[in-house]
This record gives structure tokens, sequence and C-alpha cells, in this order.
């Protein structure tokens, strides 16, 4: 298991840091295959089945990512709009878990419009510098976790997951913040550090979240398709936390701060 995961990751990891940095349309089309992705894995994973919803899923989140830059508001608007639309034809059509399913319209399409909109608005060092984060911390929580092991963070959840790994990856998103921090030339070092390691924080929490879906739905994986890691919402559940939060924080909380020089 442990090769499959590293050859998958191999495999994979050089395909969204190229689309990073060639941009658009090549981050868009990515993001439009993972959202086509998605849509086919939540009608699976929640309903058991795939239909005319799941594409409607996944078309409405690639809407979403390619009127950004067209018109935002209805980029924005448009999943949530959504959401509504599909809770009332699953409720109509009297189906299982009809509230979980339609929160995976929310689930899937925010977190992918947030990457973009950090890309095309805050740069390829910013988008990079999220993305990271959240690597630096599984591989991190991963490492120390198998090395330290000691008391576990939610055994009946997440029954691998530890308190030495939780700190331990904690320091490693603290160190790829300083390194972004260094070559991004920020004028803010340490509070970048800090924000990392937080944002690690963060991308276990929403790595317990999909966990705890996937123990409601009494599913190991969200799909086979990606050999030792399971499905796309398995290798993305924690950035699908951290990206709409870090796009809040940077619009709404500090719009005129300047991370890198």
């Amino acid at each position: 298991m442990l090769k499959q995961r590293v050859l998958s990751a191999l495999l994979l990891l050089p395909l969204p840091i190229l689309a990073l940095y060639f941009g658009p349309p090549w981050f868009e089309m990515l993001c439009a295959v993972s959202l086509a992705t998605m849509g086919w894995e939540w009608e699976k994973l929640v309903l058991k089945r795939f239909s005319v919803l799941g594409m409607v899923m996944a078309v409405t989140g690639i809407c979403g990512v390619f009127l950004l830059e067209i018109s935002p508001v209805i980029a924005w608007i448009l999943p949530a709009v959504m959401t509504v639309v599909l809770y009332i034809i699953v409720k109509k059509q009297q189906l299982e878990h009809q509230k979980l399913f339609a929160f995976g319209m929310l689930y899937s399409a925010y977190p992918i419009i947030s990457l973009t909109f950090m890309l095309q608005n805050y740069g390829f060092i910013s988008t990079i510098w999220l993305i990271g984060s959240v690597w630096a911390m599984d591989t991190g929580a991963y490492a120390f976790g198998k090395t330290i092991g000691g008391p576990k963070m939610c055994p009946k959840i997440s029954p691998k997951k530890t308190w030495a790994g939780l700190i331990g990856g904690m320091l490693t998103a603290g160190a790829w913040g300083a390194l972004c921090a260094k070559f991004g030339e920020s004028s803010v070092f340490m509070p970048v550090v800090v924000v990392s390691a937080i944002l690690g924080v963060v991308s276990q929490g929403g790595d317990l979240f999909e966990s705890w879906i996937k123990r409601y739905l009494n599913v190991k994986d969200s799909s086979n398709l990606i050999p030792g890691h399971g499905g796309i919402f398995d290798r993305m559940d924690a950035l699908l936390a951290v990206a709409p939060i870090v796009v809040f924080i940077l619009v709404f909380i500090c719009p005129d701060q300047n991370f890198w020089g």
C-alpha cells in the first residue's frame, strides 16, 4: 500500500504544479476534471448510484470556475442556488441522505472556485503556499505519527491519527510557510509561518470531517480511482477545508495585506 501511495503521488504531483505554473486555462481545465470526478464520486458515495444529479453537481462547479473572471457574483452564488435545487429534487424523489447529498454541491464547488480565485487574484506563490501547506501537514503528520505514535486524536473517527502527528505536521507546514516566505520575499515572515501551521490544523479538521462522512456512510474510501489513496475526495479532503477559509480571510479580514514582495 505504501509503494502504491508513493508511486501514485509521484505520478500525480506534477499535474497541479504545472497547471498552477502555466495558469489559465490549464489550471481551470484541471479544476474541471477534478469537479467532474467529484460529482461522480459524491453521488456514488452518498446515493450509491450515478445519474444526472451527479452531472448537475459537476457542471455547476465547472461553470463557477470558468465564470469567475467573467461574472464573479454569479460564480459564487450559483453553487448555493443549485444546492437548494438538488435538495428539492432528492427530497421529492425520497432518496436517502438528502441533506448530505445536497451539501456535496457546496463541499466540492466552493473549495475549487476558491483555488481558482486565489490563483487569479493572488498569484502562483500564494496558491502554491496554500496547497503546499496542506501537503506539508499531511506528509509531516504521517511521518511523525508513524515514527512516534502515542495517544490517538479521534480514535472513533480516524484511528490512525495521533497528537504527535498533529504537532509534527504543524512543524512541517510551518517550515513550508518559512520557505515560501523566504523565496516570495514576504514582508511578514513570522505571520506566514504561524498561519501555515494553523492551516495545518484546519486541514486535519477537513481530513477528520471526510473520515466522519465515510464512517457515517459505512465506506472505506470515496472511490478506488487512485491506487493507494482512494478517490479525489480522499486526496483533497484537507484542501477542501482550507481553501475557502484562506480566501475568506484574504478578502474580508485583511484585504489590503501584501504577503509577498
